[in-house]
């Protein structure tokens, strides 16, 4: 996996085409609508307004083209903040003033406080794909046929066997799992990086209850995206399609409190932006508040009206993904995001 995505000349985030977008092969939510960047503005203005005075950092671990990071620079009025885009490759970055990019968490000023934002971070990571026979668990290494490539037994290492061992996990015979142990030790980076600030995940995934599952996910997560269109073949195409597993949030959580850190949020996405105040986004106002110029300006507003509710209805992407959100020397309570909104 490590290879199909990101060998440097063959690999699925090395080609000349950016995969992301509504022309590519999938989206995510800050290309979705711009409601996305919208929230988490507001979550950067609550994050200033708490730390007068000081000089504070924003971070968009994994930023693909930078285009986050430049919306929430360009909505800052802040003078203290301090923008940082971090991807392993900056091929695709839009540089533009204000907004510094680097391959490395440790090349960032950290200021004196830090907000890390991580979406679909976790997610893109390599991972092993595991599967229980009888009691002995075994992972799918990938091997070379005449027919092409296909999938390869062989006993797991002894690593994976503690990963489930250690959460008190029961794999049935023939359940399928999909780990990354690098999930676990980027999140440590992330912690040793924030001194005092917050750490805010967006990703796919459950909680290890609902993840390990054998009624709900007996075939484990494992997915591959190409034109907006999802398989379970991973072995096609290598290289030209996307390959994804849903991440362990319990792996992220538990991490970040032996770092001592403070989980102040784990829910939905949808609940998070509708928190922050994301409907005070013109896309998100009553039609009665909107006017169009014209029959071609209406149906525009109007697929991009849709676009937006996808980030905060039920049946959207707001309801697939999970945000999680850990402080160090941040207050616990009183965050607009902690609001009961029902």
């Amino acid at each position: 996996m490590e290879v199909a995505l990101y060998d440097p000349e063959l690999g699925y985030y090395s080609q000349s085409r950016s995969p992301v977008g509504k022309a590519g092969d999938f989206v995510t939510a800050p290309l979705l609508s711009p409601v996305f960047s919208f929230g988490l503005s507001l979550l950067v203005s609550e994050f200033g307004a708490s730390n007068p005075g000081r000089v504070f950092t924003i971070v968009d671990i994994g930023c693909g083209d930078g285009s986050l990071i430049h919306s929430l620079h360009a909505a800052g009025r802040d003078s203290n903040a301090r923008y940082w885009g971090v991807d392993r490759s900056l091929d695709r970055v839009r540089s533009r003033d204000g907004v510094d990019f680097t391959t490395d968490l440790q090349k960032v000023t950290p200021g004196d406080v830090q907000l890390v934002i991580c979406n679909e971070l976790f997610d893109a990571l390599p991972f092993s794909r595991l599967v229980m026979r009888d009691e002995h668990l075994h992972e799918l290494w990938v091997t070379e046929r005449e027919e092409g490539l296909d999938w390869n037994e062989h006993e797991a290492e002894g690593a994976y066997d503690d990963y489930f061992v250690e959460r008190g996990i029961e794999l049935r015979s023939g359940q399928f799992a999909d780990v990354s142990l690098e999930w676990q030790a980027l999140y440590e980076d992330l912690c040793r990086f924030v001194t005092r600030g917050l750490i805010v995940t967006f990703d796919y995934g459950y909680p290890e209850h609902q993840l390990f599952s054998s009624r709900m996910r007996r075939f484990g997560t494992a997915a591959a995206y190409s034109g907006h269109q999802v398989s379970r073949d991973l072995l096609a195409n290598p290289g030209q399609q996307d390959l994804t597993a849903h991440i362990n949030f319990t792996d992220l959580q538990r991490t970040g409190e032996r770092c001592s850190l403070s989980t102040l949020f784990f829910d939905r996405q949808a609940k998070f932006l509708l928190a922050l105040g994301a409907t005070e986004h013109e896309l998100l106002k009553p039609l009665s508040e909107i006017d169009a110029a014209s029959p071609d300006e209406a149906l525009a507003l109007r697929e991009r009206r849709e676009e937006a509710r996808r980030l905060v209805l039920p049946d959207g992407i707001g309801e697939d993904i999970r945000v999680l959100v850990q402080g160090r020397g941040m207050p616990t309570e009183g965050w607009s995001f902690q609001k009961t909104l029902f």
